[in-house]
């Protein structure tokens, strides 16, 4: 039986298990694991809009539409979502949303902390999805003070598509469409 020295023994085994690590750190870097689990988050929102000063009509969405603008940049797989003339109390204290997302809906449940006042009011609401693979999604918002009787602001959404639009809903209820 032929007898191999040590020196090529180690080289040989060295070889194999550099060559291994190379192809197994080689998979990670392509993998879609690192891209990660998406994440929402509510940026910021407005100050009640029904008390906002020096605007002008070219700034505002009408104050009988409930819209959704969201824009999808493809480079950072960030989903921006807007949320124009959110109804919520005048003084709701911090404003949260609850947000879930699944492989076909992206839900989100505002909320506030208070209602500290006796009157309501319209708030535009900044959200920001992280890490969402560009596809079919069905967006909901779920909305503290929507009359039951009107349409909830829920729609669909390819962002292979279309990764930028508006969607809206008329709204006849107090706070909205005050003249």
């Amino acid at each position: 039986m032929p007898r191999m020295n040590f020196p090529s023994v180690f080289w040989s085994m060295a070889f194999i298990v550099i060559l291994f690590s190379y192809i197994i750190s080689g998979c990670e870097k392509n993998s879609i694991s690192n891209v990660g689990k998406p994440t929402g988050a509510l940026v910021q929102y407005s100050e009640c809009k029904n008390t906002i000063v020096g605007k002008t009509e070219i700034d505002i969405t009408s104050n009988n539409l409930d819209c959704i603008e969201y824009s999808y940049d493809v480079k950072s797989n960030s989903l921006i979502l807007k949320h124009i003339n959110a109804g919520f109390n005048c003084c709701p204290g911090k404003i949260t949303a609850d947000i879930s997302i699944n492989s076909d809906a992206i839900i989100i449940n505002e909320k506030e902390q208070e209602a500290g006042c006796h009157c309501n009011c319209l708030f535009d609401i900044d959200y920001k999805i992280e890490n969402l693979i560009s596809r079919s999604f069905k967006i909901v918002i779920v909305e503290p003070y929507r009359p039951v009787e009107e349409d909830v602001l829920e729609f669909n959404i390819d962002l292979n598509v279309n990764p930028s639009g508006k969607f809206c809903v008329e709204r006849n209820n107090y706070p909205w469409n005050i003249k």
